[in-house]
């Protein structure tokens, strides 16, 4: 759960930190409070689109700053921080800390229990935290786009490893149709693309490539174009080792006959003299080394003109691909086996034929699997969604999820003739829509076209319900989901958010009395101006201070002994329900 945010130079909040609480936690306030500023905030520090137009007016960055607390080991989250390669060992313990900067410029400095990461990983990780829905998550509902994924959310372990089967094989079989697709090129193209890379092989096959040769021709070439430099230096070191009159191995020989003469006296000098005679062995070798290098000073039979005329052949050619000599031999293998292709079409296009068929059949097979399972999925969400709905004074409405399989296209596949297949996507071969019947005696219709914006909410809020039970330690944020019902089905709302509760940690945005009062806690925004600058606060209110609030949201500005009375009484009803 979200234990504390703090909140710094953002927007109209210059600086707050809110301590947050199990259960159902209440955001009241006036309109324009800031009350959906806190919760954009928190939406930013879980991967959402940060901006520095955000920043508050002359402050250099803002912050957000969030604390997460678990109460059982978050399996699926601790995976992911392992895979970001943050340390887990004191998950429970010590929770989560989320700190996300952005300044003037633009620049996001995102960090999890201290670890320096990216938006991209700050997303993922949120996925697991907060899950905020708003009145714009109504579009959600009302776009069809969406219905398939969220009967998908639905399905067990058994259902996502299916899915992500199903999804490897359509990935193959996408790969392969792509193959046949672009086989089916025009026969004039396909002739004059043989015509271009027969003259790139013929060309390349010329140029008699070797692995690793430029890079031997250039060190040859140094190498020749240095070679006084080197045949002096060598000469000079072959003179100083050995033909001097003082030279080094002349020298050592001295060195050894002296000791040769003293060995006798002391005993670390016949040690001394095996070393001097291990060196002098060793500088023999050196200096016969250097004189045979010195004799033998060549190239092969390659003269420098000969070896700059290779070496700008084969500059011309790396210029003219683009590429490395390496990279050029990689790309003849290529291009040889494109003109193989289409030299040997027929048969190309056979066994490519048997492959697309074969790949399409195995795809098939697990999507139509994949739809025998998301129609039990759809059986079981519209038992639940209907009886989440009856709680909601929607008793004769009606819930439905109708599949669709994608459309068939005709492939001539040679032998095989002309097929008929499914035009698969990465979902499987299903479309779904969410029908609806919201009074008796009428026909099911696109919830579209049925649901108004009182009906639309109850229907958003029948979804998270049965969604919130798959869902473990998650923050549910619920932003004014409560817009145009009023009544007893605001108390209705009321009870259906904090039956979420029992599962999630919630918290509510809420301009209604009944789902304020039903919250196990309520904060206050307000904005207070001081030094000319005008700034949102946060309270937490006492009972009594909760009671003044609640009446006011019940009578208006002015509170009367009825209102609190009214007040109390819905206090009372509200913990008469959570106690049950």
């Amino acid at each position: 759960m979200l234990q504390s945010l703090t909140i710094e130079s953002f927007a109209i909040i210059d600086q707050v930190t809110i301590d947050f609480s199990q259960g159902m936690t209440v955001l009241s306030g006036e309109t324009g409070a800031g009350k959906s500023i806190i919760i954009d905030a928190l939406g930013i520090l879980c991967g959402g689109r940060g901006s520095n137009e955000f920043i508050r007016q002359d402050s250099e960055k803002l912050v957000i700053e969030g604390l997460f607390s678990f109460n059982e080991q978050p399996t699926a989250l601790i995976h992911l921080l392992e895979e970001l390669s943050i340390d887990t060992e004191h998950l429970l313990e010590d929770g989560l800390i989320i700190r996300r900067e952005i300044n003037n410029q633009g620049k996001n400095l995102i960090r999890v229990n201290g670890q320096l990461l990216n938006v991209t990983a700050l997303k993922r990780i949120g996925s697991h935290l907060v899950d905020i829905h708003g009145q714009n998550e109504h579009q959600a509902l009302l776009d069809n786009t969406q219905h398939l994924s969220l009967v998908d959310q639905l399905g067990d372990q058994r259902f996502i490893q299916l899915k992500e089967k199903y999804q490897t094989a359509y990935e193959q079989y996408a790969a392969i149709r792509r193959q046949w697709f672009k086989s089916q090129k025009n026969e004039q193209e396909q002739m004059q693309r043989l015509s271009f890379l027969e003259f790139q092989v013929n060309e390349i096959e010329a140029a008699h490539l070797v692995k690793e040769e430029y890079e031997q021709l250039e060190a040859i070439s140094a190498k020749l174009q240095n070679a006084t430099k080197i045949t002096h230096a060598m000469e000079s070191i072959n003179y100083l080792m050995s033909d001097s009159d003082s030279s080094i191995l002349g020298n050592l020989s001295e060195v050894i006959d002296e000791l040769n003469q003293i060995k006798d006296f002391d005993d670390q000098y016949p040690a001394i003299l095996d070393q001097v005679k291990s060196i002098r062995i060793d500088l023999q070798e050196i200096a016969h080394q250097v004189a045979m290098s010195n004799d033998s000073f060549d190239t092969g039979d390659q003269s420098i003109d000969e070896v700059e005329a290779r070496l700008n052949e084969l500059g011309q050619l790396k210029r003219k691909y683009g590429m490395e000599i390496d990279e050029i031999l990689d790309y003849y293998d290529q291009i040889s086996e494109e003109i193989y292709q289409v030299r040997n079409r027929e048969a190309y296009l056979k066994d490519l034929a048997l492959k697309f068929n074969t790949a399409y059949q195995e795809a098939l097979t697990l999507a139509q699997q994949l739809t025998a399972e998301r129609q039990k999925l759809a059986k079981g969400l519209v038992t639940a969604i209907e009886h989440e709905l009856a709680d909601l004074y929607m008793p004769h409405s009606r819930f439905e999820v109708r599949f669709n399989t994608l459309a068939t296209e005709q492939i001539e596949l040679d032998e095989l003739g002309t097929v008929e297949w499914i035009n698969l996507s990465i979902e499987g071969q299903d479309e779904a829509e969410f029908y609806a019947m919201t009074n008796v005696g009428e026909a099911s219709k696109p919830l579209v076209k049925v649901a108004s914006g009182g009906e639309l909410s109850r229907f958003m809020l029948a979804l998270k319900a049965v969604f919130s039970r798959q869902l473990s330690e998650h923050t549910m944020v619920f932003d004014e989901i409560d817009t145009g019902v009023s009544g007893r089905v605001a108390q209705a709302i009321a009870e259906k958010i904090a039956q979420i509760a029992f599962h999630n940690q919630v918290l509510c945005i809420t301009h209604l009395a009944q789902v304020a009062a039903i919250a196990h806690e309520q904060l206050y925004i307000q904005k207070q101006v001081a030094n000319n600058r005008t700034s949102t606060v946060v309270n937490t209110l006492t009972t009594n201070e909760r009671r003044e609030i609640l009446a006011q949201m019940m009578s208006g500005k002015t509170i009367t002994d009825s209102s609190l009375q009214m007040a109390d009484d819905l206090l009372t009803e509200m913990a008469r329900f959570k106690n049950n």
